[in-house]
């Protein structure tokens, strides 16, 4: 159960990769973004939520206990605070916030990957 959980969160992260940089894409280049479009993400990143929090419980994952967790969780929300502004705002605000959600997304598999919050082991 927890091997189809993990298959179907790595495969709900990178959905939801792919569905961020190609609605921020278009909207750079003044392309309309179908519906579907704007209603999918929604749809993935609750299934991605929900396997998460379930794999977390199953292997009983504290973020409270294990640090790399908690750190992933706080990258999240800040994730989606500046992938919210890079997809609604303009200009350079949008650029920089785009990078700065992309950054974050690496640093949420970084960590995932590495069970360790810092990169390189700082």
């Amino acid at each position: 159960m927890y091997a189809g959980l993990k298959h179907s969160h790595m495969l709900f992260i990178t959905i939801s990769i792919v569905l961020f940089q190609l609605r921020f894409f278009l909207k750079s280049f003044n392309k309309p973004i179908a519906k579907p479009l704007k209603i999918i993400p929604h749809v993935n990143d609750t299934l991605l939520l929900v396997t998460g929090i379930t794999m977390a419980y199953q292997a009983n994952i504290n973020p409270m206990v294990h640090n790399w967790l908690l750190a992933k969780i706080v990258a999240l929300v800040l994730y989606i605070a500046f992938g919210a502004i890079a997809l609604k705002s303009s200009g350079i605000k949008s650029k920089l916030s785009y990078i700065v959600a992309t950054v974050l997304f690496v640093f949420m598999v970084l960590t995932a990957l590495k069970k360790q919050p810092f990169l390189f082991g700082l």
